[in-house]
């Protein structure tokens, strides 16, 4: 009796010992593994399976490659949006509004989301279709080259199969090319793509090729071939003739009405200034382009520094150094306040070199207050605080600085240190001569206090609409819209009394469709389409004449679908374009 368990021990011990051998055998003798132990422990027998129930069969599902309207470069852990981004949206929707969306509107916020939105990878909307042209893949690219994202776009058109690679992604990479500096590579892309009779730039980009290769024979004949076409592109035949060889023209003999990416890279080739007035009309990416151009003169990349760093498509960091850039005459040096007025983007270059090169922190923090008190009143203290960042991090409230103190709680306020900022307010609310101008300032700190639910202060709006008298009525009834339309698209209660103040303003508001989108879209969770319709209805219009409901409603779907921060960062990038 005792010895049948023990055999029935060691039985199973052995069964044990084989089950373990078997991975080693079977990968040796190259034969599948099975799934099911083939063997009784007790008998050592083989036991066959039930009918039906194969041993050792695997079930296997060809992996289909990823959509190509889905492939991206961001997730959820790299700063992009879920997975789960177009739940819920058509592909006839996204195709409509994505080239709605803004080219270089000038919100950080609402890039920021645009960004992250375009270069996300998620399955894509319901009903896409691989194959169909132009892709949405193809539309994103499109959006990311006129926001100035050139790397994001890099990144994502490398990603595409070439399969699914149309003519439409070809152009937008080699202009994407062309703007950073990267004429090898658009040659390179250009030398593996069949012709292109429809795209006037192709045959151009081919002559700029050639003269740039070394190839002077091939490149005089297709700009021979430009010139008896009598192409009215005179801009780009001047850089062409002078990587020809011949005598550069003067600058002002230059004719150029709208530079385009192609000139960036011709004329830098040839080592030629871009005409200033070919900036005026330029899309926001050249004027970027140019302002990076270390070939270009100091004072065109000033002016194409501020457009772009104003747009959102250029760091802080690069418009600093383009004013440090600048030369300065001493009479200019030792007087910098007074110079300042009235110059321009010199001016405020002006301001920001003698802020750097004081030593005495006062006296730079006085600086650093009227550049933003001049940048206030031209709607623009919010590009003003970047610029001046370093210095209002470093500087502490002290009384002897309460004339800067407005200045510096707005530029604080406008970075989003809502902290800092009422350290300066609470001093400007000490001094008796900055009782009115903390008034002024009562919806930034509005937007900073404001909770779901809460009332908004009846004496901080009085006041503050005190601080706009002897302005034009329409022009507080805007003031008065875009801050009470920020504040209750956050959720505060607005009495219907705080309303009357807007009506004088003139009619118009939102594209009802959109509208209806950002209300079902938030209340339905849909974060994709609800940044969509945010972002396609506010466009390019920017935010000092974005009509106040729009700008509500934007606020309030952003904070329904999770994005409450970015909510309140576009109340005050509003309010502040809009001289609040």
């Amino acid at each position: 009796m005792t010895a049948c368990p023990a055999r029935s021990r060691a039985r199973r011990l052995a069964a044990g010992l084989l089950l373990a051998a078997l991975p080693g055998l079977a990968l040796a003798q190259g034969r599948p593994l099975p799934l099911a132990q083939p063997f009784d422990p007790d008998t050592m027998e083989r036991v066959d399976p039930p009918p039906g129930e194969p041993a050792g069969r695997i079930n296997v599902d060809a992996l289909k490659a990823p959509h190509p309207d889905g492939i991206g470069v961001l997730d959820a852990r790299q700063g992009g949006f879920a997975e789960t981004l177009w739940q819920g949206t058509s592909a006839a929707v996204a195709r409509t509004l994505i080239p709605m969306l803004p080219g270089a509107g000038g919100s950080r916020v609402l890039a920021g989301l645009e960004r992250r939105l375009l270069l996300t990878a998620a399955p894509p909307p319901e009903g896409a279709r691989e194959g169909e042209r132009p892709a949405l893949v193809e539309l994103r690219a499109e959006r990311l080259l006129a926001m100035g994202e050139i790397d994001g776009l890099l990144t994502l058109a490398k990603a595409v199969p070439a399969q699914a690679s149309g003519e439409m992604l070809d152009r937008i990479r080699r202009d994407a090319r062309l703007l950073a500096g990267d004429l090898a590579g658009a040659c390179a892309d250009l030398g593996r793509q069949a012709a292109q009779p429809a795209d006037p730039v192709q045959p151009k980009l081919v002559v700029l090729c050639h003269l740039t290769s070394g190839r002077t024979l091939e490149g005089n004949l297709g700009l021979d071939l430009l010139r008896e076409r009598k192409d009215s592109d005179q801009g780009f035949i001047a850089a062409a003739e002078v990587l020809a060889g011949v005598p550069a023209p003067p600058a002002d003999r230059i004719r150029l009405d709208e530079a385009a990416a192609l000139h960036v890279a011709a004329f830098a080739a040839a080592r030629l200034p871009l005409p200033a007035a070919s900036l005026a009309k330029a899309p926001a990416v050249v004027v970027r382009a140019v302002a990076l151009g270390a070939g270009n003169p100091p004072d065109l990349r000033l002016v194409a520094g501020e457009r772009a760093e104003a747009a959102g498509i250029l760091p802080a960091e690069v418009l600093r150094s383009l004013y440090l850039a600048q030369t300065f005459a001493p009479d200019e040096m030792s007087a910098p306040l007074a110079r300042a007025e009235g110059a321009g983007g010199r001016g405020r270059a002006l301001l920001f070199r003698a802020a750097t090169d004081q030593p005495d922190p006062v006296i730079r923090a006085q600086f650093a207050a009227k550049a933003i008190e001049l940048a206030a009143a031209r709607g623009e203290a919010a590009a003003a605080a970047r610029l001046f960042e370093p210095v209002l991090l470093s500087t502490r409230p002290d009384t002897v600085l309460a004339a800067a103190a407005p200045s510096f709680a707005r530029a604080l306020f406008a970075l989003g240190k809502p902290e800092a900022a009422a350290k300066w307010l609470d001093m400007t609310r000490a001094d008796p001569a900055g009782v009115k101008a903390a008034d002024r300032l009562w919806p930034l700190a509005a937007v900073a206090g404001t909770d779901p639910g809460a009332e908004i202060s009846l004496a901080g709006l009085a006041a503050w609409r005190q601080s706009l008298a002897g302005l034009p009525p329409e022009t507080a009834a805007r003031r008065s819209a875009v801050v009470l339309g920020a504040l209750a698209g956050l959720g505060a209660k607005v009495p219907d009394i705080a309303w009357l103040e807007t009506l004088p303003l003139p009619a118009g508001g939102p594209r009802p469709g959109l509208f209806a989108m950002m209300q079902a879209g938030a209340l339905d969770a849909r974060l994709g389409a609800t940044v969509l319709a945010v972002l396609a209805a506010v466009g390019d219009t920017p935010l000092d004449r974005l009509d106040s409901i729009t700008l509500s409603e934007a606020v309030s779907a952003l904070s329904v679908v999770g994005l409450g921060d970015d909510a309140r960062r576009l109340a005050v990038e509003a309010m502040l374009a809009n001289g609040i």
